[in-house]
C-alpha cells in the first residue's frame, strides 16, 4: 500500500512594524520591505521546507509621516472571533487576518521571529490556539518561543500560556512604572517630555517671549470680546489675525481656531500643574497670565451656550452683524450676487435683498468714524481714570473676570461639580471683591474695544490700525445696522435705506 505525503504546511510570516527603527523601513517609508529580518525568516522557512504565503506587517507606523507610532497593548474594541461570537480584544488587524486565513484554510502555518512579537495578550494567544488546534496548524519563531506542531501538544501549549502571561505582567508592570514616573514629575513641576508646549522652551519651563506674548494678549481679548455676537467667529478671526503675522502653532504650522482655543484653555497658561486631567498644585514656572484671567478664558471658550458652528472667517465688516430691513435678521452675508459680479451683502435666510458689500461697508465705516470722532463721544462708553491712583480698566476688566467666573460657580454646583459649601464660598469671595470695585468705580462699563480711540488726533488713522476683529467689536459695541429694500433700479447705494441705529452707554454699562 502506498504511503500518503502530506504537502508541506503554507506559511505566514508575521512582523511588527513598530518594533523597527526608522533606518529599518525602506525608502517610501511604507514598511514594504525590512531588509535582514525579513530574510532571516524566509531562511528560516527554507531550513524548514514551508513555502511562504504572504508577509503579514503590523503596521503600527503613521503612513504620513514614516514614523512609528507605538501601539497600546492594551487599547481593545469589538473583533469577530474565528467562531464566529463577538469579542473585545487588543486591536492587531493584521493578527486577525491571520487568524481568518488558517479558519479558511488559505494557510497552514505560522512563522515569527518571536511568541512576543506575536501577541501579549493571554486571550489572543488563546484564539489563535483555538484555531490551531480545529485546523492542525504549525508555528515557529526564530527564538524557539513559539511552537506548535499540527495543532499543538500539551506541553507546547502550556510553555506558550505561561511565557505570554509573563509578557504581559511585565508590559503592565512596565506601564504602571512610567505612570509613576510621569506623576513624580508632574507633582515635582518636571516637563514630562513630548511636544513642545506653545509659550515654552523645550525644557517646558522657560518661557519664549514672542508666544507669551500671544497668550498674553489673546487671553484678554477673548475675555474682552466675550459679550460680541460673533461668538466662534471671534475665535477663527482671532486665529486669522496671527496667520496674516506670522505667527505659528509649536509645530510650526499656520494658528487654527481649534489650535487657538486649546493653547488658551491649557492650564500651565496661569502657572497651573496637571496630572490625567486634574489640577494638583502650583507649577515652578512663572505664569503668563493671572488666575483671574485664566478662568474667565476659560468660561467664555468652554461655555455650552457658544456657537460652534463651522464656518468661513468673516472678512468683511458687516457679515453676520447688518440685519435684513425685511426679515429682521442679522443674516446678510458676502457672496457674488447672481454667482457673478462685485461682492454684495446678500440676505441668507429668504434672499430679501443684495446690496453692494464694498459700498455699505464703506459707508458704515465713514458713519461711525464721524461719530467716534465727535468730542467726547467715545469718552461716553469708557469710565475715566478715577483719581491718579485707579486704573479703571484693569478694574473694570477683574469685575468682568469675576462676573464670569460667578456665573460660572452656580453651573458647577448645578452640575455637581462643587457643593454647597464650595458655592457660597466663592459666590462671597467674588461679591466682596466687587464690592471693593464699587466703592472704587464711578462707573461700571465692562473693558470696550473703543479704549484705542480716546484721544486719538487722528481717529480715522487708528481705525485703519486696528484688526478686522476689533473693528467689528465696534461696531457691535456702537450701532445696530439695518440694511432696508431700495427703490426699484437704482444702482448706487442708497443711504436712505440704510438704518444705523446708535447704542447708549446705559445699554453697554454693567452693574456692580
Amino acid at each position: 500500500m502506498r504511503k500518503t505525503v502530506l504537502p508541506p504546511p503554507l506559511a505566514i510570516i508575521y512582523l511588527r512594524l513598530s518594533d523597527l527603527r526608522l533606518e529599518d523601513l525602506d525608502e517610501k517609508g511604507d514598511g514594504k520591505t525590512f531588509g535582514d529580518r525579513e530574510k532571516k525568516l524566509r531562511e528560516f522557512a527554507d531550513r524548514l521546507g514551508w513555502p511562504v504565503l504572504k508577509v503579514v506587517i503590523e503596521n503600527d507606523v503613521d503612513r504620513k509621516t514614516g514614523k512609528p507610532r507605538p501601539a497600546s497593548a492594551f487599547k481593545r474594541r469589538r473583533v469577530t472571533l474565528p467562531n464566529g461570537s463577538i469579542a473585545m480584544r487588543v486591536w492587531r488587524p493584521g493578527f486577525r487576518s491571520i487568524l481568518d486565513d488558517f479558519t479558511h484554510g488559505r494557510a497552514t502555518a505560522l512563522l515569527a521571529e518571536d511568541l512576543d512579537r506575536v501577541t501579549r495578550d493571554p486571550r489572543d494567544l488563546e484564539d489563535l490556539i483555538d484555531v490551531a488546534e480545529a485546523k492542525k496548524i504549525n508555528a515557529r519563531s526564530l527564538t524557539g518561543s513559539l511552537t506548535l506542531t499540527d495543532g499543538g501538544t500539551s506541553n507546547e501549549i502550556t510553555i506558550a500560556r505561561f511565557m505570554v502571561t509573563s509578557g504581559n505582567k511585565a508590559s503592565r508592570d512596565t506601564a504602571q512604572r512610567v505612570a509613576d514616573a510621569r506623576e513624580r514629575q508632574a507633582v515635582n513641576g518636571l516637563f514630562g517630555g513630548g511636544v513642545r508646549r506653545f509659550g515654552f522652551e523645550p525644557d517646558g519651563i522657560t518661557h519664549r517671549p514672542t508666544e507669551t506674548e500671544v497668550i498674553a494678549e489673546y487671553s484678554e481679548r477673548v475675555v474682552q470680546l466675550a459679550a460680541s455676537t460673533d461668538d466662534e467667529l471671534s475665535l477663527r478671526m482671532l486665529a486669522a489675525e496671527l496667520r496674516e503675522q506670522g505667527v505659528l502653532t509649536a509645530t510650526g504650522k499656520p494658528m487654527r481656531a481649534a489650535i487657538l482655543r486649546e493653547y488658551l484653555l491649557r492650564p500651565r497658561n496661569a502657572g497651573i500643574m496637571v496630572f490625567r486631567g486634574e489640577e494638583i498644585g502650583k507649577a515652578p514656572w512663572e505664569p503668563i497670565v493671572d488666575l483671574d484671567t485664566f478662568r474667565a478664558v476659560e468660561r467664555v471658550l468652554t461655555d455650552p451656550a457658544r456657537k460652534t458652528s463651522p464656518g468661513p472667517t468673516p472678512r468683511w465688516l458687516g457679515s453676520g452683524l447688518y440685519v435684513c430691513g425685511v426679515c429682521e435678521n442679522p443674516s446678510l452675508r458676502v457672496g457674488r450676487n447672481g454667482g457673478h459680479g462685485t461682492p454684495s451683502y446678500v440676505c441668507f435666510t429668504s434672499r430679501h435683498l443684495a446690496r453692494n458689500a464694498l459700498l455699505l461697508d464703506q459707508f458704515v465705516q465713514d458713519t461711525l468714524l464721524a461719530r467716534v470722532s465727535q468730542p467726547g463721544f467715545v469718552e461716553q462708553f469708557i469710565p475715566r481714570r478715577v483719581g491718579s491712583e485707579v486704573d479703571v480698566a484693569t478694574l473694570q476688566a477683574e469685575a468682568h473676570k469675576i462676573r464670569i467666573n460667578l456665573n460660572g460657580l452656580a453651573e458647577d454646583r448645578a452640575m455637581g461639580v462643587i457643593d454647597r459649601a464650595q458655592m457660597i464660598k466663592g459666590t462671597q469671595r467674588g461679591k466682596d471683591r466687587l464690592g471693593e470695585i464699587r466703592q472704587l468705580l464711578a462707573d461700571a462699563a465692562s473693558d470696550s474695544p473703543l479704549r484705542p480711540f480716546i484721544g486719538a488726533d487722528d481717529v480715522r488713522a487708528v481705525w485703519q490700525l486696528q484688526p478686522l476683529a476689533t473693528k467689528r467689536a465696534v461696531l457691535d459695541t456702537l450701532a445696530k445696522v439695518a440694511v432696508h429694500r431700495t427703490r426699484p433700479g437704482a444702482k448706487r447705494l442708497d443711504p436712505d435705506a440704510i438704518d444705523i441705529a446708535w447704542k447708549q452707554p446705559r445699554d453697554l454699562h454693567t452693574s456692580a
